[in-house]
């Protein structure tokens, strides 16, 4: 079975990306994906996969539903040009093709949410298919594959960029154990963990969804050294009383800083990284073989090389596991 990625974008919150695989409601209190819009209805609008089409249709809410600045009277198809409101809330079809679900190869975690027809199916990820799941690495990576960067700006000496996704394990379960207050607290201790070790190494932040981060570094050896710090000082924040664990994968690979007339990076590494991200396990970070080679210069320690395969990529890889508790 297909899904659609729609982005959701309220007041004063940041986006976020659902895959919508049957049907699910948008409200503030509904069986679907609960909105803080004070505007929205608590039973507000639908939006239903029929065939390859994503229909939009208002459920009787006192402000209604607009479809490009028109009142919807009826159900109506939504298209990747197309913008819909919902009281202050925003949904847009994040691409015009409806995606098949594939298998990926995670254990890991979402903001990106799978929904389905109950609430139950509209957590913070849910199982498109039996051992398929959307990441919010692959939604980060999924969006920022349709943006563009300067290269010459991500660039290190040698034309080389060092690329790193991370994302929480099993955000799901926590996000679920914690309830929504609670979870965004924690999201919210995660995310200024990760910005200020992305600070101090020179990094920039490319794109961020949820609990899923890309990141680009001039070095190799700057992108160990700011992940070897998010590791620990997640780890030193869950030795403290009361403090929920947080679990993060993490990803580095480092490649040419390829451009075309334009100036703009292409997609390869980005999807290299990310596939190498989603092989991760909560509080591991791996390192590709070139990144590995490049930042064993420094006072690093790797753990034995691992062949992998890349999903929809030819041929097999070499990853390194990041000591970090050694080093």
């Amino acid at each position: 079975m297909g899904f659609a990625l729609l982005e959701v974008r309220q007041p004063g919150r940041k986006p976020l990306v659902i895959a919508v695989q049957r049907e699910v409601e948008f409200g503030r209190d509904c069986d679907g994906l609960l909105l803080l819009d004070p505007e929205v209805s608590r039973r507000h609008a639908v939006v239903r996969l029929e065939g390859e089409t994503l229909v939009l249709e208002d459920l009787g809410s006192t402000n209604g539903t607009t479809l490009n600045g028109q009142r919807l009277q009826g159900p109506a198809p939504l298209t990747a040009t197309d913008v819909a409101r919902l009281g202050g809330t925003e949904l847009r079809l994040v691409q015009e093709q409806v995606l098949a679900a594939s298998p990926v190869a995670t254990t890991g975690s979402r903001e990106t949410h799978i929904a389905g027809s109950a609430a139950a199916d509209v957590v913070r990820a849910r199982e498109v298919a039996p051992g398929a799941r959307l990441t919010s690495i692959d939604a980060v990576a999924s969006v920022a594959q349709r943006e563009t960067f300067d290269a010459h700006r991500l660039q290190a000496e040698g034309g080389t960029v060092t690329i790193v996704f991370s994302d929480i394990e099993s955000s799901t379960e926590l996000a679920v154990k914690l309830g929504d207050t609670a979870w965004f607290k924690l999201l919210g201790a995660h995310n200024q963990i990760v910005r200020d070790a992305v600070r101090k190494h020179h990094g920039k932040e490319i794109k961020s969804q949820g609990d899923g981060f890309m990141l680009s570094f001039p070095s190799a050896r700057s992108a160990v050294r700011s992940m070897i710090d998010v590791q620990r000082k997640l780890a030193d924040r869950a030795g403290q009383e009361e403090a929920d664990e947080i679990r993060v994968r993490i990803g580095i690979h480092t490649g040419e800083a390829i451009a075309d007339a334009g100036g703009d990076l292409f997609g390869r590494h980005i999807i290299l990284t990310s596939r190498i991200a989603n092989l991760a396990e909560g509080g591991q970070i791996l390192a590709s073989a070139i990144t590995k080679e490049i930042a064993s210069t420094g006072d690093f320690k790797f753990g034995e090389p691992r062949q992998v395969t890349l999903k929809g990529i030819e041929g097999d890889y070499t990853v390194h596991e990041v000591l970090w508790r050694d080093t």
